[in-house]
């Protein structure tokens, strides 16, 4: 009997040793570092600087700090018909910066006659477009279109926002949240070949 007396003092006092010793951790603690303060998100790296304006021009920069690539869009004609286009970039880099093999180059038109959508192809290839050494280029790119929504009138606009990307057809392509009907940050489009549509 005394040992089991003994055993239970001897349990009894682990256990209040073990909730004594939680206790005064818990309430002597330091306390807990502040949250780090959240860092605005940073922006997505661009792929093409966003979007080609008539005004202003566009940067390209790759994902390692290279090819440092300007565009602006000289001319767009839209062949909605023909399910074709055809624009006109003026590019440049930096010459302190190693030139791109390889350029890719995407459209998109759209019109006020139909808001909220907009027609494309796929992103055209422009190989090795500084090819004559210079930092500055000049370049006729002819890309697919298609389901371009055909002029109501004569007076029918279309507008294309371009992007030029040195890292893949893939980041050429603008995703859906950066699509913008805005025609003030847009070109303005010749149409040719277009019949406006009937009534």
């Amino acid at each position: 009997m005394r040992k089991l007396t003994g055993l239970l003092v001897f349990v009894v006092a682990l256990g209040g040793a073990i909730l004594l010793t939680s206790y005064y951790k818990q309430k002597y603690a330091p306390p807990p570092p502040p949250p780090a303060p959240t860092a605005a998100a940073p922006a997505p790296p661009a792929t093409g600087a966003g979007m080609t304006t008539t005004p202003p021009s566009s940067v390209y920069t790759d994902a390692q700090g290279n090819s440092r690539v300007t565009f602006k869009t000289q001319s767009v004609t839209l062949d909605p018909a023909g399910k074709k286009a055809r624009v006109t970039l003026a590019l440049e880099r930096d010459p302190s910066r190693p030139a791109p093999a390889t350029l890719w180059a995407w459209a998109y038109f759209f019109s006020t006659d139909a808001p909220g959508r907009y027609c494309a192809g796929d992103p055209v290839e422009l190989r090795r477009p500084f090819a004559a050494g210079a930092g500055s280029a000049s370049v006729n790119v002819e890309m697919p279109v298609k389901d371009c929504p055909a002029p109501r009138s004569a007076a029918s606009r279309y507008y294309a926002r371009v992007n030029v990307s040195a890292e893949s057809a893939f980041a050429a392509r603008l995703t859906e949240q950066r699509i913008s009907y805005d025609t003030t940050q847009a070109s303005p489009v010749t149409v040719e070949g277009a019949k406006p549509a009937g009534r």
